[in-house]
């Protein structure tokens, strides 16, 4: 239903190297917790970017 976006650069932004960039992506719904692991007891599973983008983009495509 939505996603949360997090970008950490550089060692005072959370990257914990000092040039280092990262990015977090993580799918929310109504009704979480945003603690997906610790209170929702779901598990969050690994995935390449692009096939997440490609999931993402079909489920919110209306078929005509």
């Amino acid at each position: 239903q939505g996603l949360n976006i997090g970008i950490n650069q550089g060692l005072a932004g959370g990257a914990g190297v000092p040039s280092h960039l990262h990015v977090h992506v993580m799918p929310r719904w109504v009704g979480d917790t945003n603690f997906i692991t610790a209170v929702g007891g779901v598990r969050v599973i690994p995935s390449a970017l692009e096939l997440m983008y490609e999931r993402y983009t079909r489920a919110n495509t209306p078929t005509p």
